[in-house]
């Protein structure tokens, strides 16, 4: 693992268990308000990791808008 991989910061849990992560770590990741994570107890650490739309729940998700706003995939792919 080379040293820019690695970027360690301290932060707070406060009252209700909540945490902010910085700013530099928000970025790197390209994070943003609203965005999942998923959070793994490994021994006596916390990892957490995003949590990126795979393609099948990319899939079923545009199935749904496009049922919902009766599109289909022709006019979809039309409309591009």
């Amino acid at each position: 693992m080379e040293t820019s991989e690695l970027d360690a910061s301290e932060i707070e849990l406060r009252e209700r268990g909540q945490l902010t992560l910085p700013k530099s770590l928000r970025d790197a990741l390209h994070l943003e308000t609203g965005d999942a994570l998923r959070a793994v107890k490994i021994a006596n650490a916390i990892v957490l990791t995003p949590q990126r739309m795979d393609l099948d729940a990319l899939r079923k998700q545009m199935r749904k808008l496009m049922k919902q706003h009766g599109v289909s995939a022709e006019e979809l792919l039309r409309d591009l």
